[in-house]
This record gives C-alpha cells, sequence and structure tokens, in this order.
C-alpha cells in the first residue's frame, strides 16, 4: 500500500493541475504516474464534496485493469467505490447502475452508454477523465437524445444522429463541471489533431466552435489529393490559444532513452525488381495482387516488405524470408535475454511463430500475461502493437523490443516503444526496427519521424518546468 507522500515532482504537479482546474490537458509521457496522480486529486474532490461522480473514459485495459488497481494501490484511495463498464451488457448495466463515485469504461462502449442512459438528462457524472484524449482528436459525431418542448409545451424526445465518442461527449458536456484530459500523444498526426481534444475543454472558446471553421482557419486543404498542411502561422497562433487549456510534465529520467539500433536487410535483386514494378504498376503478375488505390497499395507494400502478401480471397503469398533472417540473427543475440516482437499483420505472427514454436502470441495467451512476462517466464513474446499499448507495465520483464512490421501510426509507434522503458526498469532499453531498404519501410519510418517532430513541439510549447 502507497501512501501519498511517495508521489514524486511530476505526479504532484498533476495532481495539483487536475485539482484547480475545470477543465484541462494534462501531456504526460507513458510510464509517469499519471494515473495515480490524477487518483489522487480526484479523491481530494471527492472528499470535499467537489464533485460526486466521476466517469474515466480509457482505452480498454486502462479502463478495466488500470484505474481499478491504482485505486487499490494507495492508503488513501482504496475506499471509493470503483465500477468498471467494461465486459458483456450485463455487466456494464450493473456499473452504470451502481452510481459508484468512479465508474470506467471503455472508449467504444461510449456508443453503448448514450442508448442505455437514453438521454442526456440521465448523464449523472460531473467530472469527467479522459484517458489518452487523442482517440478524441478527429472531432467528428453527432449527438445524444435530447429532451424539448415542442410548441403545444409537451416533452418529446430529439433523436441523436450517429452516435460517436465525440459527439456523446460534446452533448453530455453542459453536464460536466469538470473535465480533464490526460495523453502522451497529444497530436500524432500534427496540430490537425488538437481542435477536437480543445473543444471538449472549452467548447470551442480557443479554436473555433467547428472544425471546418477551424482548418478553413489555420490550415491549406490540396483540392486533388485532399492532404491538409498548416499555414506558416498556424503553430504560433494555435498554440497561442491554449495556454490556458494545456500543461506539459517533463519526463524524469529513469533510464537513459531507448536506443533504436535499425537492422537492415536487402530484398534479393528479383524480388526487389517486383516490388518497385508493384508500386509502379498498382499490379504484382508474379504474384497476381492487385492494388485498387494508392492507399490500398502502400498496405500491400509494407506486407511485400515483410515477406508475403495477402490476394483478394486473403490466400497469403510468400515473397521472401529476409525479416525472417534478419529476426533469427536477433534472437540468437539476445540468447536468454527476453525480446518483445512487434507484428504488423496476421501472417507475419504466423510466419514468426512457424520459424519460433515457443514464441507466445500475447493476444492468445491463456494467463496472466504481464505478469509472467514480468516474471521472466516468456522469453519470445509477439505483440501487434494496438494489443498491449496504453497502460500495459512490461519493464520488469525485458528491456529489447523489435519491430517485425512497421506502422505510419505515430500513436501506436510511440506507445509501444514506451512499453519497456518505463518506471523500474533498470536496463538500457534496446529497440530494433527491421527496416528493408528500398521500401515503403523507410517511408514510413520518415512519416514517424515527421510526425514526432511536430507533436514534440507542442509538448515542449507547454511544458510546466524544465527539467
Amino acid at each position: 500500500m502507497r501512501s501519498p507522500e511517495e508521489l514524486r515532482r511530476g505526479q504532484k504537479l498533476i495532481s495539483k493541475l487536475v485539482y484547480e482546474n475545470y477543465a484541462h490537458l494534462i501531456i504526460s509521457g507513458m510510464g509517469s504516474g499519471k494515473t495515480g496522480a490524477t487518483l489522487d486529486a480526484t479523491v481530494k474532490l471527492l472528499n470535499r464534496l467537489e464533485v460526486n461522480h466521476v466517469l474515466v473514459v480509457a482505452p480498454k485495459f486502462v479502463a478495466k485493469s488500470t484505474w481499478p488497481d491504482e485505486v487499490k494501490t494507495w492508503e488513501h484511495t482504496r475506499a471509493i467505490s470503483v465500477a468498471v463498464a467494461v465486459g458483456d451488457p450485463i455487466v456494464r448495466r450493473a456499473a452504470i447502475k451502481r452510481r459508484a463515485e468512479i465508474t470506467t469504461i471503455n472508449t467504444e462502449n461510449l456508443p453503448w452508454l448514450a442508448k442505455f442512459i437514453k438521454t442526456v438528462d440521465n448523464w449523472y457524472w460531473d467530472m469527467v477523465i479522459i484517458d489518452e484524449s487523442s482517440r478524441f482528436k478527429s472531432g467528428e459525431g453527432r449527438t445524444l437524445p435530447t429532451k424539448y418542448k415542442d410548441s403545444k409545451g409537451e416533452v418529446k424526445v430529439r433523436k441523436g444522429g450517429n452516435m460517436t465518442r465525440f459527439g456523446i461527449m460534446t452533448t453530455a458536456r453542459r453536464k460536466m463541471n469538470r473535465v480533464i484530459e490526460l495523453t502522451g500523444t497529444p497530436a500524432p498526426k500534427g496540430l490537425i489533431d488538437l481542435w477536437g481534444q480543445a473543444y471538449l475543454l472549452d467548447q470551442g472558446e480557443a479554436l473555433g466552435r467547428d472544425k471546418s471553421g477551424f482548418e478553413r482557419k489555420w490550415f491549406d486543404k490540396d483540392a486533388r489529393t485532399h492532404i491538409i498542411k498548416p499555414r506558416a502561422n498556424a503553430e504560433a497562433e494555435i498554440l497561442g490559444r491554449l495556454g490556458h487549456l494545456l500543461t506539459t510534465i517533463p519526463p524524469e529520467v529513469v533510464v537513459p532513452e531507448p536506443q533504436f539500433i535499425q537492422m537492415n536487410v536487402d530484398l534479393p535483386p528479383a524480388v526487389l525488381k517486383n516490388y518497385l514494378d508493384f508500386e509502379r504498376d498498382l499490379y504484382s503478375e508474379p504474384y497476381d495482387v492487385e492494388a485498387v488505390s494508392k492507399g490500398v497499395l502502400a498496405n500491400k507494400l509494407l506486407q511485400a516488405a515483410n515477406g508475403a502478401l495477402y490476394r483478394e480471397d486473403r490466400e497469403v503469398v510468400h515473397i521472401h524470408d529476409e525479416k525472417l533472417e534478419a529476426l533469427a540473427e536477433l534472437d540468437e543475440m539476445c540468447a536468454d535475454e527476453s525480446l518483445l516482437i512487434f507484428y504488423a499483420f496476421k501472417f507475419d505472427k504466423e510466419r514468426i511463430k512457424a520459424r519460433f514454436p515457443d514464441a507466445v502470441v500475447a493476444n492468445e495467451y491463456r494467463g496472466d500475461l504481464v505478469a509472467d512476462w514480468n516474471k521472466g517466464r516468456i522469453k519470445r513474446l509477439l505483440a501487434h502493437p494496438a494489443s498491449i499499448g496504453h497502460g500495459t507495465n512490461m519493464q520488469y520483464g525485458g528491456h529489447i523490443a523489435c519491430w517485425y512490421g512497421l506502422t505510419f501510426s505515430l500513436e501506436l509507434w510511440m506507445q509501444a516503444n514506451m512499453r519497456l522503458p518505463r518506471p523500474g526498469q533498470t536496463k538500457q532499453v534496446l529497440i530494433y526496427p527491421i527496416v528493408a531498404r528500398r521500401t515503403y519501410d523507410e517511408r514510413a519510418l520518415a512519416i514517424l519521424q515527421d510526425r514526432e517532430t511536430t507533436q514534440t513541439k507542442i509538448i515542449e510549447h507547454f511544458l510546466a518546468y524544465k527539467s
């Protein structure tokens, strides 16, 4: 059982920000302890009757395990009632009906919640904590059903539209006295991601009441490609308007930053020629695979770089084993050290599993995955980056990770890369991206680095103090 005196400097600042602000976005990296810090302030608000019911909206694992476990961890929070609205509908309904002091729900279940409570008038949470608020970055959606009086004074219900996460939260916003957003990745795709998160805080005061107006004011859209790019003045003006809403908590150095060691592989000449022909023509004659659009092509080219392709009927076509050979080399170097392997496609998982039969697949494991990994019982772990992202503490089981297949998602990239370098890690974390040269692997890395540069500027702009 932990005492509140154990909160670190950054955690104390997070707690202070949550307690003192009615609406705020706190940017704090993975492993920073923001859950415990936010809980510390939340309990103070509950105890002093400044709020009555708190809804935590979070990724599934975080809502189901991280928040409830954190409540049990601290001596001053364990008496707080917690209901977990994750799982089958019976469990969810029971959790909502409990009217606990803290209710947790996964983001995907917000449309279900809207239908269950039927109208925004039944929304009883006066404080909402959005854990990983970048999930609301799109800023698109319709509203919850609402009651209104017609010309005759009769009470009727106006139907909501397609109830997206953002639409539900914007409709329920007037029922919330406090909204706290937490994320380590506020802008995975750049400045454009800030509008939705800011709107849920101040309902449009800083960046405007509609997203299209926000885009017209600060961005240019290519009429042909529809790619949106910020204008020269956009960054300074947008960040300048958000100073009262955003704070970045500097990372606390526990171990050195992860070291990225790129493992390059070269495709055989004939394979590379077929690859480049496919990229140019959108059709691969040797493998009888067609890409119907540029977007599909990008995905197909990442598949080909990994060593196989899906045909239209989902049949897998083998292309090469270069990445498997590189992984085998890394496996040998690791020896008895544990290795976390991120894969991109189902055939990646199956091919790696065939090469390394003792490897454990994260979402197929029947035991306590995190506990067994941290105890050293799992030496080779295969995981899709989306399956062990937010809130998964794996720092005690190893310090080496590998990207067998790359992604275009900055959020998945950053979240996965922070599974090992968290408080409690005692070794230098080594991350090995396996990159097939002259393929879309190189383009994916370039895109990730570009997006990370933009996001870093945003995070540093709102630093509360210099570490």
